[in-house]
């Protein structure tokens, strides 16, 4: 899902980040990138990949909605969210956000609120895979899933 100034992907496993391309009228720049960090489950083991399973309708339509309030709150001109579905293994990038602004303050705070927004409204479940077994992270799993 993308327009002339955001842009909205789900990928399937890692997004690919890339070098950044500030547009015309961007001052400040802030990125987030969030990995999948080596963990170890006292029964399963070390922490091999997350699985994101996700309605991805819904998802686009959650972050588009997200993307456009944000949009309307600060002095923005472009806004980058890619998303993975599927296996990420561990050190690879699950989520990808990056803001260009007139000024820093507002893609500092814009790129907190495009991470914080979508922790908080995106329906998108996390099933860890372990060394030598499964669960779903805590308060995520999908309607039906056995915890």
């Amino acid at each position: 899902m993308a327009s002339d100034h955001i842009d909205i992907t789900i990928t399937q496993g890692p997004p690919p980040t890339r070098a950044s391309c500030a547009p015309h009228g961007a001052g400040g720049e802030a990125r987030f990138i969030g990995r999948t960090r080596p963990d170890t489950h006292e029964t399963y083991g070390s922490l091999v990949a997350l699985d994101y399973d996700m309605h991805e309708p819904l998802v686009l339509q959650v972050l588009s909605t997200l993307a456009n309030t944000i949009w309307s709150e600060y002095s923005l001109v472009a806004i980058r969210m890619h998303h993975a579905r599927g296996l990420v293994p561990v050190g690879e990038p699950s989520v990808d956000i990056e803001v260009h602004a007139a000024h820093r303050n507002d893609a500092f705070a814009a790129c907190r609120a495009l991470i914080d927004g979508l922790k908080a409204q995106a329906p998108i479940f996390k099933h860890e895979r372990w060394a030598t077994g499964e669960t779903w992270a805590t308060g995520t799993p999908p309607p039906g899933a056995q915890q």
